[in-house]
């Protein structure tokens, strides 16, 4: 079976119905990391721009806390919505459903913050000229790194509450 890298609510069905075997699993886990890794290695991650060293390391530690919160934080959730069998099903769950849930938040989330960052605040600039300090553009780096691990955790539990769903009413039949 092909795996999914852009539906999460096919990769559910199939989780549900059973059709994930583990070859496709392994393939779903490494999509997974390769999806986080490949962009951070391209520099598609932007690095702060501030030559402010005080700020620099304020935004950075804000940031790191923001997503080790969320990890930890996200990762109970996503268990908690895992319902059925959570020994069995929440690791093949989670890993299945982070590829295709990382692909399309990261490229959206990174798409409008270059989007907004560069030809929209260039526009707005004469405007609004603190837009193009480098300090507006490190806050907003910010958001979008710690928000897109947010939406991350919380699409992959809302999709995994539907497999739990999915699976309660199958047992049910």
């Amino acid at each position: 079976m092909a795996i999914r890298l852009i539906s999460a609510k096919g990769v559910g069905d199939d989780l549900a119905g059973g059709r994930i075997v583990a070859g496709d699993q392994s393939l779903y886990l490494i999509a997974s990391f390769l999806i986080w890794m490949i962009p951070a290695y391209l520099f598609l991650f932007p690095n702060p721009r501030t030559d402010d060293s005080h700020f620099f390391w304020s935004v950075w530690l804000i940031e790191l806390a923001l997503l080790v919160l969320f990890c930890v934080v996200g990762i109970g959730f996503c268990l908690g919505k895992c319902r059925v069998d959570p020994t069995r099903n929440f690791l093949v769950d989670f890993s299945c459903h982070n590829a295709p849930i990382s692909l399309t938040t990261l490229t959206v989330v990174w798409g409008g913050f270059y989007i907004l960052t560069e030809p929209v605040f260039a526009l707005l600039s004469e405007t609004f000229p603190w837009l193009m300090s480098s300090r507006t553009y490190d806050v907003l780096r910010l958001f979008a790194s710690a928000g897109a691990g947010f939406i991350v955790f919380l699409r992959i539990g809302k999709h995994m509450n539907r497999v739990s769903l999915m699976r309660g009413s199958a047992k049910a039949r």
